[in-house]
C-alpha cells in the first residue's frame, strides 16, 4: 500500500468542483461553511466564501439566505453585531417569517408583514434613508451603539456613523494595568489586537467602509519595546491609504513606531486637518510635513527640537495648538496671531510667554494655561496690562507649582481683573495647588463670579478664608458644570454647608474630597438635575428611576481613561474645564 498524501484529496476536492457549474458550486460551499464552527479562526474563511456565493447573479433567494444566515452567525461569534444584523435585515427583507432570522434579531417582530423596515406605521409615509441619516447625526455615540439592534434602516445608518470614528487599541491593557486596578491587562489586549484586525481588513477589503472614516484613534504606548508587531504595523500602513477621506489622526505611540505610522500618514494624507500625537517614550518623535493642519496637538515629556518652527510654518492655517510637556517651554514657542485655541501645561519661567499670549491673541476664545512657574516669572504684569480679548470664552489657569523664590501677591487678584473685563465666559478655572503661596488666592477672588451672568461650566478653588455657606452662593445659577477644589485642611464634615447655595441646573459635579453617604443623599435630594458626579477622580453615574429613586454606578477605571467623552454626550455634560493632559488627543 502506498503513503497516503492528503494533498490528494484536496486537490481531488478542487478537480471535482471545478467541472460543476455555479449554482452546484454554490451548494458545496454552503454545505462546508455549515460543518465550520462560527468562531473567530473561521470567520474570515466565512466571510470570503459567502461573498463568493453573493456575486453569482443567477444564485437562487433560498440560497442567499442561508449564506447570509451563516455569515450573520459567524459575526455575531466574533462580536461584530451591526454587520450582523445587517444580514440579518436582507434576510428578512427576502422572507419576512423567516423563523431563524426573526429569532437572533432582537425586536424582529416589527418587520411588517409585506417585509418592509417599520417606518410606515398605520399607513404613514416612510422616512428616507437620507433623513433617517440626517436624525441619527445628533445622536450620541452610545445611542448609536444601542441602535446597531434595532430592526429598521437606523442600524445600518448606525453602523456607518460609528465608523466615522474608530479607536484601535493595542498593549492598554498590560501598559494601565497598575493604573486601573487589573491584575493582568493580556486577556483586554488579546481582544482589542482581533477587534482592530478585524476592523483593518474591513478597511482594507471595503473602499465603501473606508471611505466613511473622518478620524482614527490608535493607541499603542510603550515603555520600552513596541506592542506593535510588524505585522500590525504593517496592517495599519496598508490601511491608511483607504482612508480617502481622514481628517482627524491621533496616536499614543513610542517614538520609533510612531516615526514608521508618520512617515506612511505624510505620504497618504498631506491633506490632513488634525493631528494629535502622544508620544510614551523619553525621546521626541519627528514631526510629520502636513501644511494643511488646523489643529495640532503635541504631548510628551519633553519639547520637539523642530516644535518651534514646526508651528511657526503653518501660522497660516493653523487654529487650535495644544502642547503638554515636562520641561520649559520658551518664549515665543506659540505663534498666537491667528489661533482660536491655546491649551498648554508646561514649566513656564518667563513673564514674556504670558505676555504674548494676551497681547496678540485677538481670536483666541479658549486658552487654557497649565504650569510650573519659575522664580523670576511675574504672571500678574501681563494680566494688569492687557487689553480684553473680545472673542476669549473659556479661561482656565492652573498653577501647579512655584519654586521657593516665587513671590507675586498681585497674580491671582491680577487674573480676577482680566476675568472681570470679559463677562461673557461660558467656561472658567481658577485654580491653584494647595502648597502655591504668597500668590495672595483669598475670598476675593469669589468676587469676580456673580458678573459671569453666562457661566456654563466653572472649577475653582476654595481659599480657608470664604465661609462655605456663602461660597456656593456667589456662583452663577447659569452654571451646569462645576468643579471645587477644597484645601487639605479643610474639614470634610463641613462641606454640605454648601449644597443650599448650589445652582440647581448642575448636570456634572466633581469634588476632591470623599463624601459619606449621608452627605451624597442629601446633595441628590438637592441636585435634581446631577447626572455625573466625581469624587476624588472617581466616577458616579447618577440613575434615577420613576419615583426618583436614586442609584450611584461606578465607573470603571477604562471608561473614565478612553470612553469619557462619550459618556459626557450621552448624559449632557460637559467638562468642567477640567484639564486632562495626556487623554485629550481622545476628545475629537
Amino acid at each position: 500500500m502506498g503513503v497516503f498524501n492528503p494533498k490528494m484529496l484536496d486537490a481531488s476536492i478542487r478537480d471535482v468542483v471545478s467541472s460543476l457549474s455555479n449554482d452546484q458550486k454554490t451548494d458545496v460551499l454552503l454545505y462546508a461553511m455549515a460543518l465550520l464552527p462560527s468562531n473567530p479562526s473561521s470567520r474570515t474563511i466565512i466571510e470570503n466564501a459567502v461573498q463568493s456565493c453573493l456575486q453569482i447573479s443567477s444564485v437562487y433567494p433560498r440560497k442567499v439566505i442561508q449564506a447570509r444566515l451563516l455569515r450573520a452567525k459567524a459575526r455575531f461569534a466574533t462580536g461584530l453585531r451591526g454587520a450582523a444584523h445587517q444580514d440579518l435585515q436582507a434576510i428578512l427583507l427576502i422572507d419576512p417569517n423567516h423563523s431563524e432570522a426573526r429569532a437572533l434579531m432582537p425586536q424582529a417582530g416589527a418587520m411588517s408583514a409585506a417585509g418592509e423596515l417599520t417606518g410606515n406605521v398605520n399607513g404613514q409615509p416612510r422616512f428616507s434613508p437620507e433623513l433617517w441619516r440626517e436624525i441619527a447625526t445628533y445622536l450620541p455615540r452610545k445611542d448609536l451603539k444601542n441602535l446597531l439592534f434595532v430592526p429598521h434602516a437606523l442600524s445600518s445608518v448606525a453602523s456607518q456613523l460609528l465608523f466615522r470614528k474608530l479607536h484601535l487599541q493595542f498593549g492598554t491593557g498590560r501598559f494601565y494595568a497598575s493604573n486601573d486596578g487589573l491584575s493582568d491587562g493580556s486577556a483586554i489586549d488579546k481582544w482589542h489586537d482581533q477587534r482592530s484586525a478585524d476592523i483593518l481588513t474591513r478597511i482594507v477589503s471595503d473602499p465603501n467602509y473606508a471611505c466613511l472614516v473622518r478620524t482614527l484613534v490608535v493607541s499603542a504606548p510603550q515603555r520600552e519595546e513596541s506592542v506593535l508587531t510588524t505585522f500590525q504595523i504593517g496592517m495599519l500602513a496598508n490601511a491608511l491609504p483607504k482612508l480617502t477621506n481622514l481628517k482627524t489622526f491621533s496616536c499614543s505611540m513610542g517614538t520609533q513606531t510612531m516615526a514608521s505610522v508618520l512617515s506612511t500618514l505624510e505620504k497618504t494624507h498631506p491633506n490632513l486637518r488634525d493631528l494629535r500625537l502622544v508620544c510614551t517614550t523619553d525621546q521626541s518623535p519627528p514631526l510629520p510635513q502636513l501644511p494643511q493642519l488646523t489643529s495640532f496637538t503635541y504631548i510628551s515629556s519633553d519639547l520637539a527640537p523642530a516644535l518651534k518652527g514646526y508651528a511657526s510654518d503653518l501660522v497660516v492655517t493653523l487654529r487650535k495648538i495644544s502642547i503638554h510637556v515636562s520641561c520649559v517651554a520658551p518664549a515665543g514657542l506659540i505663534s498666537v496671531n491667528n489661533l482660536t485655541t491655546v491649551d498648554v501645561t508646561a514649566i513656564i519661567e518667563d513673564t514674556s510667554f504670558f505676555t504674548e499670549l494676551l497681547t496678540n491673541g485677538h481670536y483666541l476664545e479658549i486658552l487654557r494655561i497649565q504650569c510650573r512657574l519659575g522664580g523670576r516669572c511675574v504672571p500678574s504684569k501681563a494680566f494688569r496690562n492687557v487689553a480684553p480679548l473680545q472673542a476669549l470664552r473659556s479661561f482656565v489657569l492652573n498653577i501647579l507649582s512655584v519654586p521657593r523664590e516665587f513671590n507675586d501677591p498681585d497674580l491671582f487678584p491680577s487674573v480676577a481683573n482680566f476675568v472681570r473685563q470679559h463677562p461673557f465666559l461660558r467656561g472658567l478655572g481658577i485654580l491653584k495647588s494647595h502648597e502655591v503661596d504668597r500668590v495672595n488666592y483669598d475670598a476675593s477672588i469669589w468676587g469676580v463670579l456673580p458678573t459671569l451672568g453666562q457661566l456654563q461650566s466653572l472649577s475653582i478653588y476654595i481659599p480657608n478664608d470664604l465661609a462655605l455657606t456663602l461660597s456656593t452662593w456667589l456662583i452663577p445659577r447659569t452654571v451646569t458644570s462645576l468643579h471645587m477644589t477644597t484645601p487639605p485642611n479643610q474639614d470634610t464634615s463641613l462641606i454640605a454647608q454648601a449644597w443650599p447655595g448650589l445652582p440647581p441646573k448642575i448636570k456634572f459635579l466633581s469634588l476632591t474630597t470623599q463624601l459619606t453617604q449621608e452627605m451624597q443623599n442629601s446633595l441628590l435630594d438637592k441636585l435634581q438635575d446631577l447626572r455625573l458626579l466625581r469624587l476624588q477622580g472617581s466616577y458616579h453615574t447618577v440613575l434615577r428611576d420613576e419615583i426618583n429613586m436614586v442609584e450611584g454606578e461606578s465607573w470603571p477605571a477604562r471608561r473614565s481613561r478612553f470612553y469619557s467623552q462619550d459618556w459626557y454626550e450621552w448624559l449632557d455634560c460637559e467638562e468642567p474645564g477640567l484639564m486632562s493632559a495626556g487623554l485629550s488627543y481622545l476628545h475629537v
